[in-house]
């Protein structure tokens, strides 16, 4: 006969998920749900060191100043579906990926990069040009 492969772990093979386990830690704390408690009582007196947060992707595209972009529509090649397409000058020194996603989330539509351009989903020049100048973009040229 064959064994099960996909054999469900209990606490008692070799694991806990509670905080006295071989890691000190339960959970929810890695989970983020809850704080992170020292394991042993010695350490309990002690404050837990706070690790600052990573600074997000939104801030470093934020922080690179865009002096200019064109806008586009653009049908060809994507099966009938209209796309915008965002170009940005060759010096610009910002993360596009950060950018895309920052534009993604503000605009609710999807966004890829292609060839060093961001394409976004959708007939959407206006919301991007009112973007980039909510931005301070001094100038915003559309095509197409």
């Amino acid at each position: 006969m064959r064994e099960k492969k996909n054999k469900k772990l209990t606490e008692g093979e070799g694991f806990s998920l509670s905080q006295q386990g071989p890691l000190g830690i339960s959970l929810g704390a890695l989970l983020g749900a809850e704080e992170a408690r020292p394991a042993d009582s010695a350490a309990a007196g002690k404050e837990t060191e706070k690790i600052p947060p990573k600074p997000s992707p939104e801030k470093s595209a934020a922080e690179a100043k865009i002096s200019k972009a064109a806008l586009r529509r653009e049908r060809a090649g994507r099966g009938g579906r209209t796309v915008t397409i965002v170009t940005l000058p060759q010096d610009y020194r910002g993360d596009l990926a950060a950018l895309a996603k920052e534009l993604r989330k503000a605009l609710g539509c999807g966004s890829t990069i292609e060839e060093g351009k961001i394409v976004l989903q959708g007939d959407i020049m206006e919301r991007v040009e009112a973007f980039f100048n909510k931005k301070g973009v001094a100038k915003v040229t559309k095509s197409g």
